[in-house]
């Protein structure tokens, strides 16, 4: 009895498995149009080297009407052993991998699992070789079988140099160029025989072996991409495509029909990751073929076949369009496409592959005016079968670039007036809802449980029980600490390094070694500032380090250290410098070309990031001697310094990083360095002055009272520094000549830039606001600045004029900050102190009619940065206010109080 129910169970399973492969038939890797339908890849083995071999990768297509479109196929595959590749002619690695242990050659890939492309049209012919170069594209053997090939060559090294001692690799994927082909394992062949252009001998692969790659539309996703609509001269109902054909999951990747494409900024401009952008339909499909029962002539009927492209992003270039109809090996003549009848299988013939004449209509464009191709076709009647009834005159299936269209329920097919519609199939139209993979069960019943619930619920996918309580995660004492540490940051948040308008700023060095030279490395060290508005003015950066060892410069490029040292121990080559704590400065504008990288030679300039992103960086190259050649030989250096161009900036250590990506101009392949270390710089305001260096001015239309900056709010310490505004010694200190020691025009508040901000009117729903900043310093010229102010309504602005603006949002949920800078060649200059020594702008705000009020000093900033340093803010007590509101006044009280009440202390002691 247990013998007999084991084997019912396993015959069960068995069963179970058939029916199972038979009903999801279009998800496997069979196709019943295509059975012998693959992509080979062969590997020929043509020659050994002194550590491996260089080989010859031929990628067959042999596909009936399935070909690899743009972007190209791409080929990855895992070594057996630790293989490298020296080089590759005809294709390329899209990364470099890790090459450090290597010091001579550097290999083209070190990657144990390399990922490879096809090169582009146009390389030069060294890098060509046979049936190369065409993007990654690969017609279909049906279509094109001249261009159903695809070849690159490699040398590969470390991998033995004999059929015994290779091994062959695994795990071999394809990308076509999505996911959707699955390949086997490498088997080894009788090797390739090879004739010569004269065809009179013949030659031998030293060893070939094969893989296998099959297609399933499964892989690919689970819902079909295109549909399959109909209609006929015979009845005016036309049969659309199924709703939700192709799935309804994301509404907010379409766009709707009747929008004005014009108005959709980048619409027709393919995204980095090339996601579809669909016009918005009942069927929500790319690609929807109609098949359209045109006329029914005596001995003849016609058929209109129209291919429509809905996906704004793509342009499907050699096409093909696969139909199985009964009637198709009567086919008299195709208008406008190219036909070529499939015989899978040598006793049926009712197949057929439609494809665009090359030049013509070889490309269907993306959705628009012109995203459709049209044909049509005669048909010559067989009388003992033919018939218009039971929608006889449709197709059974329909394929478009190699991928099985979902067809409308049978039932609903165009009929003849009076008959009756094959209600006997819709079962199996039922069960053909499963074949195709047009709904999943589980999302079917959450759309009913989502259409029937009066308010769904969303569930998170974190249970309540992993979520940690705030009084079980921290202790009350913890707690405490951590209150203790976040209070003492925001009363010295002006000393230290944080700042709230501008938390993730820092400026990050980046060393990478690039190669290894017999004594050390050669390295390019790049210089981002990250800061959002402080950026590095002239005289420029200067950075400094101390070697770990004894290290050498022996050569630089785009820039320069200040001093040589002490170079006398070397006799023959005398290196660039010898100091222990190299300082290094950039070179300036018009240097040689010779003497130049990319973003170097700005005479230390480094705009700010928010600003100019593409100025934001510095680079140059170093050739380090007597530091090793190895990963683990090289010391890193320590004790950085930078002044940018003042004191200011606390770097960290350096610290190894993962070793730096570099992409090649066309971004298809990838290199990396063989070390890289970082170092990150931050900038304290307390660290470059212990005064401001610039202050804050008050004025408003509501208000005669001017709030001038504090009194000595930059410091008073020196008079001699200033010279008055009428003083005859100005005409003197226009000298080009004259020293970078700051002169300063004398006034009440000793500071170098003032910053006023004037409330100018008020209109209905908006407010005015102008801007003035003043240079009182006679030997500065302030390039590239910046001015950054922190206000509750900033998050309205309508219009800034004279000034460019961009809104700065450290924290996502805030928008109260926004940065002004001057236009280029107009006013991003502030010049020195005098007539021309100053820059004005007017805002035009929104009123926010909620939060809106000129009381209690709301319509002036609460903080303002000047090149990136906090101006200092007049006292709140005296902001213009409203003439009849009355304004807290909390100083004046205790200011007034505190002498009283030391009398009465004084008198009772």
């Amino acid at each position: 009895m247990l013998l007999r129910m084991e084997f019912n169970r396993v015959a069960y399973s068995i069963v179970s498995a058939v029916f199972f492969s038979m009903v999801l038939s279009p998800a496997v890797a069979y196709d019943p149009l295509d059975p012998n339908g693959n992509i080979t890849i062969k590997w020929d083995v043509m020659s050994w080297t002194s550590d491996g071999y260089v080989a010859v990768v031929t990628m067959s297509n042999f596909q009936m009407y399935r070909h690899i479109m743009s972007p190209g196929w791409t080929l990855g595959w895992i070594w057996a052993k630790k293989e490298v590749i020296w080089s590759m002619v005809g294709a390329q690695a899209t990364e470099q991998g890790d090459c450090s242990k290597f010091k001579g050659n550097i290999p083209h890939c070190c990657k144990r699992n390399p990922t490879v492309i096809d090169l582009l049209p146009g390389v030069p012919y060294n890098q060509q070789i046979a049936n190369c170069c065409k993007g990654g594209v690969v017609a279909s053997w049906g279509q094109d079988s001249s261009a159903a090939v695809s070849s690159f060559q490699l040398s590969v090294g470390l991998s033995g140099t004999s059929n015994k001692t290779v091994r062959l690799p695994k795990n071999f994927t394809l990308l076509g160029p999505g996911p959707g082909y699955t390949c086997g394992q490498a088997k080894t062949v009788p090797s390739s025989i090879f004739l010569s252009s004269d065809g009179r001998r013949k030659t031998q692969a030293l060893m070939t072996w094969n893989v296998t790659c099959t297609y399933s539309q499964m892989v690919v996703s689970k819902y079909p991409s295109c549909c399959v609509s109909f209609s006929s001269f015979y009845n005016s109902t036309i049969t659309p495509c199924t709703s939700c054909a192709c799935g309804c999951q994301n509404k907010n990747n379409c766009i709707m029909s009747d929008t004005k494409i014009e108005s959709v900024v980048g619409l027709h401009t393919p995204t980095k990751d090339n996601m579809p952008l669909l016009q918005c339909t009942q069927h929500n499909c790319p690609v929807r073929v109609h098949w359209h029962v045109k006329v029914n002539y005596k001995e003849y009927w016609r058929v209109k076949i129209t291919i429509t492209n809905f996906n704004y992003r793509m342009n499907y270039t050699q096409w093909t369009l696969v139909a199985q109809h009964p009637n198709l090996n009567n086919i008299t003549q195709v208008f406008s496409f190219a036909y070529k009848p499939l015989i899978p299988y040598t006793s049926i013939n009712d197949s057929g592959m439609f494809y665009g004449i090359k030049f013509y209509n070889d490309v269907l464009m993306e959705d628009g005016p012109d995203g459709n191709v049209q044909s049509e076709m005669i048909l010559q009647k067989d009388k003992n079968t033919f018939t218009l009834k039971e929608g006889w005159a449709f197709p059974q299936r329909i394929y478009f670039n190699g991928d099985e269209c979902m067809m409308p329920l049978p039932d609903s097919y165009p009929l003849l007036a009076g008959s009756a519609p094959a209600n006997q199939i819709a079962l199996s139209t039922l069960a053909s809802l499963c074949h195709r993979r047009a709904f999943d069960l589980g999302e079917l019943i959450f759309v009913m449980e989502f259409n029937n619930s009066a308010n769904p619920v969303h569930h998170t996918p974190f249970e309540a029980k992993d979520r940690c309580q705030w009084q079980d995660c921290y202790s009350f004492r913890e707690l405490k600490h951590i209150f203790s540490v976040v209070i003492f940051f925001m009363m010295v948040s002006h000393a230290i390094a944080y700042d709230p308008l501008d938390p993730t700023g820092n400026i990050t060095i980046k060393w990478d070694v690039v190669s290894w030279t017999p004594d050390g490395y050669v390295a390019l060290v790049t210089m981002n500032n990250f800061q959002m508005y402080r950026h590095i003015m002239t005289p420029g950066w200067t950075l400094s380090w101390s070697w770990a060892k004894k290290e050498v410069i022996w050569s630089m490029v785009g820039a320069q250290t200040t001093e040589q040292g002490d170079c006398s121990k070397f006799k023959a080559n005398i290196p660039h410098c010898c100091e222990k704590t190299p300082t290094v400065v950039d070179l300036l504008p018009g240097v040689p070309y010779n003497q130049q990288i990319a973003n170097c030679c700005k005479a230390g300039v480094v705009a700010a990031w928010g600003q100019d992103p593409a100025g934001s960086v510095s680079s140059f190259q170093v050739s380090v001697g007597q530091a090793g050649t190895s990963n683990k030989t090289v010391k890193l250096p320590k004790n950085f310094t930078l002044l940018g161009p003042g004191p200011g900036y606390t770097c960290g250590p350096a610290k190894i990083v993962p070793s730096t990506i570099y992409l090649t101009p066309d971004h298809r392949r990838k290199t990396q360095a063989m070390m890289t270390w970082n170092v990150t710089c931050t900038y304290s305001q307390f660290l470059a002055s212990k005064n401001p260096t610039c202050c804050v001015s008050f004025s408003s239309f509501y208000n005669d009272t001017m709030t001038p900056c504090p009194s000595c709010a930059c410091g008073c310490r020196n008079k001699n520094m200033c010279i008055s505004s009428d003083s005859k010694k100005l005409k003197a200190l226009h000298n080009p000549k004259r020293s970078n020691t700051p002169l300063l025009q004398c006034t009440h508040h000793m500071c170098p830039i003032r910053v006023h901000w004037h409330v100018k009117l008020n209109y209905k729903d908006y407010w005015r606001v102008k801007i003035a900043i003043t240079n009182f310093n006679y030997r500065m010229n302030y390039t590239q600045w910046t001015l950054v102010a922190q206000h509750p309504n900033l998050n309205n602005v309508t219009q800034v004029f004279s000034f460019d603006y961009k809104p700065l949002v450290p924290y996502e949920s805030i928008n109260d900050t926004g940065m002004f800078y001057g236009m280029k060649f107009y006013n991003d200059l502030l010049v020195e102190a005098g007539q021309h020594g100053n820059v004005q702008s007017e805002v035009l705000l929104q009123k926010n009619k909620d939060t809106f009020t000129f009381k209690q000093g709301w319509a002036f900033p609460r903080k303002v940065y000047f090149n990136g340093d906090e101006c200092k803010l007049p006292p709140p007590d005296t902001y213009p206010f409203l003439p009849n509101s009355a304004h807290a006044n909390p100083f004046a009280f205790w200011t007034m109080a505190a002498p009283l009440l030391l009398m009465i202390l004084y008198t009772i002691w």
